[in-house]
């Protein structure tokens, strides 16, 4: 009879025993699931939210890439979100997520979306700090601004649109994603406009900007395609301000078979992009530093929080590939993907 509670107790440890393993099995599945290790998950001091129009495109997976190799070194775990992954929320709601998160940084692609602005005060004012991307917040209390300003980036183009102006140019259309009342008094549009102007000695050509600011890929296809379907005003020089816009572009030229007579200079230089350039689609393309941009994003960010120090500008190198400039890139990649490594 004394060896009752004995049994007892197995009983009660096998059953103990029974409820670990079937824990442990359910732990583990949801951890796979979710993608994650179990033995590599790790604790992070600080958390930082960035926020941009489209994270599954291949620019943002880049800038998304460098930041995170930035962000671990810092002690920071980074999570990307935004407008293209099948929800309705859009960027303004997923400020105030982040707020009420109570993340210790926001990292924010800005357009000039309304609410944006009240939102990035909010934030702050809240205690957490934020960095605007691509472009500024001028009029908002952010940290710091990551990118190249729209003074430098209408220099750039216009340098590079002037090159293809030629005797039968006679309209240039600038496709841009802003939330401004008038196209034509940006700060790009008239450095594009000097720059014609000046190569050409007149005002003869007609020079317009086009806002395209829109939820989604559809609307951007559907804007581009209508370009393309007034015939009378198919542009000579198509400018391009982003990578959707000039993936748009670079198909409704094929679509319309007008390859080679809209010269397109475009934005970014995924594969398509460039493969693009080498048949002569697009005419140029603008390359930014996407591992500047993610770097310099979180280290501004990390750079108030642990030392109270603020850059109000980070500028991030661009530069511009024409079919040369490609054709000479690809040699150099073979050439290195050839040298043995010691």
């Amino acid at each position: 009879m004394k060896k009752k509670p004995i049994y007892i107790l197995l009983i009660f440890a096998a059953i103990a025993l029974l409820v670990y393993m079937t824990g442990e099995s359910y732990y583990n599945g949801i951890i796979e699931k979710a993608g994650l290790d179990k033995k590599t998950e790790k604790v992070y001091q600080y958390k930082y939210d960035m926020i941009v129009d489209s994270p599954d495109s291949e620019f943002w997976q880049e800038v998304y890439t460098s930041a995170k190799k930035t962000a671990a070194g810092n002690d920071v775990l980074l999570e990307i979100m935004g407008t293209d992954r099948g929800t309705s929320y859009n960027k303004l709601d997923y400020m105030k997520m982040s707020i009420a998160a109570k993340v210790d940084g926001i990292i924010l692609q800005y357009n000039g979306e309304s609410g944006l602005e009240q939102a990035i005060n909010d934030a702050v004012n809240s205690g957490i700090p934020v960095v605007t991307v691509m472009s500024d917040a001028v009029h908002s209390h952010r940290q710091s601004f990551v990118g190249v300003s729209d003074y430098q980036l209408g220099m750039a183009y216009g340098e590079i649109v002037s090159r293809y102006v030629d005797e039968d140019t006679q309209k240039i259309l600038i496709l841009q994603k802003r939330d401004i009342d008038d196209m034509n008094e940006s700060q790009i549009y008239t450095q594009i406009s000097n720059a014609v102007q000046a190569e050409t000695g007149s005002d003869e050509i007609s020079i317009r900007g086009k806002n395209l600011l829109s939820t989604g890929t559809f609307e951007t296809e559907e804007a581009v395609t209508d370009i393309f379907q007034q015939k009378r005003n198919i542009p000579d020089i198509l400018v391009c301000m982003d990578e959707e816009t000039t993936e748009c572009a670079r198909q409704a030229v094929l679509d319309f078979n007008l390859a080679g007579k809209v010269k397109i200079i475009g934005y970014y230089t995924s594969e398509d992009i460039l493969a693009a350039v080498e048949k002569g689609v697009i005419s140029a393309t603008c390359d930014m530093d996407t591992t500047q941009l993610g770097q310099y994003s979180v280290e501004a960010l990390t750079n108030y929080i642990k030392d109270g120090r603020t850059n109000s500008f980070y500028n991030v190198d661009i530069n511009f590939l024409d079919r040369e400039a490609v054709q000479q890139m690809r040699k150099e990649a073979a050439t290195d993907e050839k040298v043995p490594v010691e």
